[in-house]
């Protein structure tokens, strides 16, 4: 249920168990993460890229090790609200076509 609403707002699939696997360990090494999300490692730093972009994600290195963290679900809302304004824009870019 939960992986569906972050499809439904834009999130792969890959993003969406990644993000809710961060959101039930913490901080974590991508090891964790992979295991928890049942997603490839190969695939895992790509996915992790993703939502650091789209700020539903974090990284911290603490002795060489990089550690990922999901930012707090409230964050998601601004997520929303970017793209609220992105298809605004697009509707007006549309309209003066």
């Amino acid at each position: 249920m939960q992986e569906e609403i972050f499809n439904r707002i834009g999130l792969t699939s890959g993003e969406s168990k990644t993000y809710l696997a961060l959101l039930k360990i913490g901080s974590s090494s991508t090891g964790a993460i992979a295991k928890q999300a049942g997603v490839s490692r190969s695939k895992l730093y790509l996915i992790l890229d993703k939502l650091e972009k789209k700020g539903l994600a974090s990284h911290v290195e603490k002795n060489g090790v990089t550690y990922f963290q999901a930012v707090e679900p409230a964050k998601i809302k601004d997520y929303l609200k970017e793209k609220e304004d992105e298809l605004k824009r697009l509707e007006q870019d549309f309209d003066s076509f």
